[in-house]
């Protein structure tokens, strides 16, 4: 017979479709017993074989708890558990099939007078879904009495001795008992295991006794868990699982170093406390009673966190009901609290690390700070001046601007740049900065002249830097009128841009002279404008309008263009709108940008149409307090706020950032938006605590700002920030 090779041959002949199939007439004609649960053991279906088994009826099944339809057996586990619950919970909670070859679970009578002993064979396997989480359990029940029964009846036939464990049925029970025993290592084997992978994960001191709680929960049906760790002075702080009450929990968070807790005493001394009744716990400490009232526990086990040999702290594992402490629990309890030490040294590690990256950013903002000083307050003159550098880790480079009243009565304005992007140009920076600063201050020098003198003096002291400046000293107002005087001369640097109060935008361009340290001989000009209320005048170094792909002249043209758009409010929003506007098309380099806006007569009783919040860093310096007062002053008088509104919001913003500098020793963060008829100031710094209400002392000296907080101000609160914390206070004017 001719055969075709099967590569060839075509496509087979359809069979007949199969009809539409009866699955519940399948599922009754399997010959086995099944149940399907779902993960809390609510039963969903079982077949017409395991209904006959256990002698039920479906209606009586579907859709109870499998303990409502299936008492518990008087053969519990070891563990005082119940045998098959743990068997479905374990399945339910790891993802894993698990069979159970000999399982002695009575079923009820009819009537229930009692139960008849039954033995089982058992296998449970999970269904899951696309995520991988269990959403059905799958039982089969085979019943093996009658097979345990022959055993029964061969032994006594034969007459065996049980002692000598030789009969049929000794072997059946001490196979079931290693199979339990097995079954119950394997259990904890791979629960320690997945708290391990979670521990690995944690981040918290609350996720690490949440994965805890979890375990111990699940393999000692313990009801709650808590960890002990110590605080920077010197005290505990005590994170428990559940069963506290939000107060009861505050009152845990800070406990004196030599607390009777056992959990700090296992954490203070490296030993082990085992507390398995209430009359033990009770033993221990009298304060062990309160806990037992707050939270209904009874035992406790403590061990200390170890990790080679230095103790990080303590854990606490605790039962509602009396429990005896068995070698293998204690072997879990050991190998969890190790977990628990390695995953707490590691959280410790990273908030160490951050901390020290945080300190270092912080001192390297001090130093930026310290060298690019704060705008003077002086009446007339708006300046903002910001720094934004290439790389944010670095936060110094070599660009700087300044702003300082002169012991004559004008006011200089700097803005300059280095040659280099590294540290040795931020120290040449500085140097050059306070040259200008020591030149300029106690003279009456004109701009010409006063560069002139800071070339020389870098030549003089072998500085070996070159810089570009330019430097102006804005006049004070001319006689009778608003008007002022600006005179400036220009190192090499970038033309400054002068908007009228028409929206007019004029370049600033000279013939520049040379760049500082090139030649000290070299000629200095000087230019003068004059400037009326309205009109504000940018300084900037070259981040702001360079590009790679573009010429210079045109990001200056881009300035030109955003400064002939609509005003801003102040100074400080003008800065705002051209670093976003530039910023926006690329930058590649550092950028330290100032504006100045001339003002005004302060007109009172009529609203801005834009009030822009003032913004300012303080550091952690006690003269900042003076600062932050006429900041606020001069924002509230400028916006038009009554003289009684201004005077409390001063006040008030004294007493948060005088808080702040003594309690979150950083840098303060201070905003003040005003309108007439309401002033809101926030203050930020990086301590996290909360600030709490001092008791009522007339003698006091300090703590009251809280106190004033309630007393005067319309609205006030505490907002968590990215690092630290805000509190703020909204005052209405009356």
């Amino acid at each position: 017979m001719d055969t075709v090779p099967l590569e060839n041959a075509g496509p087979p002949e359809l069979a007949e479709p199969a009809p539409d199939l009866d699955l519940r007439a399948v599922f009754d004609a399997v010959p086995a017993g099944f149940v399907l649960l779902r993960p809390d053991l609510t039963v969903v279906e079982a077949n017409a074989e395991f209904l006959r088994l256990v002698g039920r009826h479906r209606e009586d099944v579907v859709g109870r708890h499998g303990l409502d339809v299936f008492p518990a057996s008087p053969d519990l586990s070891r563990t005082g558990g119940n045998p098959l619950t743990e068997l479905y919970g374990r399945v339910a909670a790891t993802g894993r099939p698990e069979a159970v070859p000999l399982l002695r679970y009575d079923v009820a009578e009819d009537g229930g007078s009692g139960h008849s002993e039954r033995w089982w064979s058992v296998s449970v396997s999970p269904l899951l879904d696309d995520r991988g989480s269990v959403v059905l359990l799958v039982g089969r029940a085979e019943d093996v009495t009658d097979y345990v029964r022959d055993c029964r009846r061969h032994d006594e036939a034969v007459g065996a001795d049980p002692a000598l464990g030789a009969t049929l049925y000794s072997r059946l029970q001490l196979g079931r008992a290693a199979q339990l025993a097995q079954a119950d290592a394997s259990r904890r084997v791979s629960a320690l295991a997945d708290t391990a992978l979670r521990l690995a994960a944690a981040r918290t001191l609350e996720d690490v006794v949440r994965i805890v709680a979890r375990l111990v929960g699940r393999v000692l049906g313990a009801d709650g868990a808590g960890l002990a760790v110590p605080t920077e002075d010197g005290q505990w702080q005590v994170v428990p699982s559940n069963g506290f009450t939000e107060a009861q929990r505050s009152g845990w968070e800070r406990v004196p170093h030599d607390s009777p807790l056992p959990v700090c005493h296992s954490a203070r001394t490296g030993e082990r406390v085992l507390l398995p009744d209430a009359a033990a716990a009770d033993a221990f400490h009298p304060v062990m009673a309160t806990l037992r009232t707050q939270n209904g526990r009874r035992a406790w086990a403590t061990l200390p966190l170890q990790v080679g040999g230095d103790v990080l702290g303590g854990l606490a594992v605790a039962w509602t009901a009396d429990r005896e402490f068995p070698p293998e629990d204690l072997e879990l309890l050991t190998a969890c609290a190790a977990q628990c030490a390695q995953s707490l040294e590691r959280i410790t590690g990273e908030r160490t690390a951050a901390e020290e990256v945080r300190a270092v950013r912080r001192m390297a903002e001090t130093l930026q700070r310290s060298l690019l000083t704060r705008a003077p307050l002086r009446d007339g003159l708006d300046v903002a001046m910001h720094y934004q550098p290439a790389a944010r880790a670095a936060e110094v480079g070599g660009d700087w601007f300044d702003a300082f009243e002169t012991g004559s009565g004008g006011t200089v304005l700097v803005v300059g740049d280095v040659v280099g992007h590294d540290q040795v140009a931020a120290a040449a920076m500085g140097q050059v900065r306070n040259m200008v600063r020591g030149i300029a201050f106690d003279g009456d020098d004109r701009p010409a002249t006063l560069l002139a003198r800071v070339d020389q003096a870098m030549v003089g002291l072998e500085l070996g830097a070159l810089a570009t400046a330019v430097l102006a000293v804005v006049d004070p107002p001319q006689p009778g009128t608003a008007m002022r005087r600006l005179r400036w001369a220009n190192a090499g640097h970038l033309p400054p841009l002068l908007r009228r109060g028409d929206g007019q935008v004029e370049v600033l361009d000279t013939s520049d002279d040379l760049m500082l340290g090139v030649d000290e001989g070299s000629p200095r000009h000087e230019h003068v404008v004059d400037l009326a209320p309205g009109d504000v005048v940018v300084f900037y170094t070259d981040g702001l309008v360079e590009r790679r792909d573009a010429h210079l002249d045109d990001g200056i043209d881009d300035v030109r263009e955003a400064l002939t758009g609509r005003g801003g409010p102040n100074a400080a929003a003008w800065a705002d709108t051209l670093l976003s506007t530039m910023r926006a098309t690329g930058v590649e380099d550092d950028t330290a940008l100032l504006v100045l806006k001339l003002e005004g007569p302060a007109c009172r009783g009529a609203e801005p149409a834009d009030a822009a919040p003032l913004e300012v860093v303080l550091p952690a310096d006690p003269r900042s307090v003076r600062d932050a007062r006429r900041l606020t002053q001069r924002c509230c008088t400028h916006n038009g706020l009554d003289d009684d509104t201004t005077d409390t919001a001063v006040l008030l913003t004294s007493e948060l950032v005088t808080n702040a500098i003594v309690h979150g020793r950083s840098d303060t963060r201070l905003t003040v938006e005003a309108t007439p008829r309401r002033v809101h100031v926030e203050v930020a710094d990086d301590n996290d605590r909360t600030p709490v209400r001092q008791p009522h002392d007339d003698d006091a000296l300090s703590g009251r700002g809280i106190s004033l907080l309630d007393v005067a101000a319309t609205q006030w609160g505490v907002a968590p920030a990215g690092i630290g914390k805000v509190v703020w206070f909204t005052l209405e004017a009356s």
